[in-house]
């Protein structure tokens, strides 16, 4: 039988091959792999070259030449691929049609994207905060999530406890989409108990991460995953977090990428708030309905108002914010049927869903 090493069985691969066994290599990175491509006229020539040249790259240097070197011979993008499939995920490079046109030429763009479910076509709301999240956080998580998603915005969050997990709840219940950024490869889920819930969003959304195989789940992971977060976010809004939150490195990434940052105030002797009154005196929008989000998105807005008439539009802003049919009617002035009819029609198009 004859054996083909992996010398000879690079040869065979394609350009996003190539890219996908780059980023499997430790240490290297978006930045640098995007300098080797400028380097080289050829992808496949890092597969070939020599540790001086290599090391004579701009901004590689000797050590990561000798882990290329290294990891290089090891590295089988075709096996990569084919592990992916089996957790039910797809492999989208910056060679693909289908990558994010936004994320394209953005500082830091991970070359490579693990995907499981539809990525959205559009940039959403990001959603963030504590783990520790207190109750009236968490409802209003869930609440500003269902509301923004049932205009069809996607939600972007972490995953994680607390904020993040109610906030892609929310998006669920509202029949939306939703996008989990991961800080862990595709087949892991941290934290455990949220598997069902990854479940969930692979089925209407999607589960993110820019982590290969083999990657180790280290600390610095998570901030990687917050800039994706916001990379995929026409706008961050930090529910509650701390002074020392690691939920406002997702903030300064937003601001790097000029994205919207908005913050919900809440009670000044609350710990978890004061990291959101700090935003709010740095300049971050304040916003205390999804209304003020919504204001941002004018074309999900005009299109959802399309689909309802006028009375059903009213009994709609009443619904999101928490009333009762019973009080619909107080408010409105409207019967007893049109306050009915119009939520039989709500109903129908999925927007009637119990929330917290």
């Amino acid at each position: 039988m004859m054996i083909i090493n992996m010398e000879e069985k690079h040869l065979k691969w394609c350009e996003r091959d190539y890219l996908i066994g780059l980023n499997m290599i430790t240490g290297l990175g978006p930045q640098r792999i995007r300098t080797l491509l400028s380097h080289f006229s050829d992808i496949a020539q890092i597969w070939e070259c020599s540790m001086e040249e290599l090391a004579s790259v701009p901004g590689i240097g000797r050590k990561i030449a000798q882990a290329i070197l290294q990891e290089r011979k090891e590295m089988d993008p075709i096996t990569e691929q084919a592990w992916a499939a089996q957790h039910d995920a797809r492999i989208v490079t910056w060679f693909d049609l289908d990558y994010p046109h936004w994320l394209r030429d953005m500082p830091g763009a991970p070359p490579v994207l693990y995907c499981r479910g539809n990525l959205p076509s559009c940039l959403g709301v990001g959603i963030v905060g504590s783990r520790k999240a207190t109750t009236c956080g968490k409802k209003q998580a869930y609440h500003f999530a269902y509301t923004l998603a049932s205009y069809g915005i996607p939600i972007i969050s972490g995953l994680a406890r607390g904020i993040d997990s109610q906030a892609h709840l929310g998006a669920l219940a509202a029949g939306g989409c939703t996008v989990a950024v991961l800080a862990t490869p595709i087949h892991l889920v941290y934290p455990p108990e949220n598997r069902n819930l990854a479940m969930q969003i692979s089925r209407s959304g999607c589960l993110l991460t820019e982590f290969p195989s083999r990657s180790q789940v280290r600390p610095g992971n998570f901030p990687q995953r917050n800039r994706l977060i916001a990379a995929f976010s026409h706008g961050v809004l930090v529910v509650e977090a701390g002074i020392k939150s690691g939920t406002l490195s997702t903030v300064d990434a937003a601001l790097e990428f000029g994205r919207e940052v908005w913050a919900i105030p809440g009670d000044i002797a609350e710990p978890l708030r004061k990291g959101t009154h700090m935003l709010i005196k740095q300049g971050a929008g304040l916003v205390d309905s999804p209304d003020d989000i919504l204001a941002h998105f004018p074309t999900f807005c005009q299109e959802h108002e399309n689909q309802l008439d006028h009375y059903t539009r009213i009994v709609f802003k009443y619904y999101l914010q928490g009333y009762t049919p019973e009080e619909i009617v107080t408010k409105t002035g409207l019967s007893v049927q049109q306050v009915q009819n119009s939520l039989t029609i709500l109903e129908l198009e999925g927007l009637l869903r119990t929330a917290p």
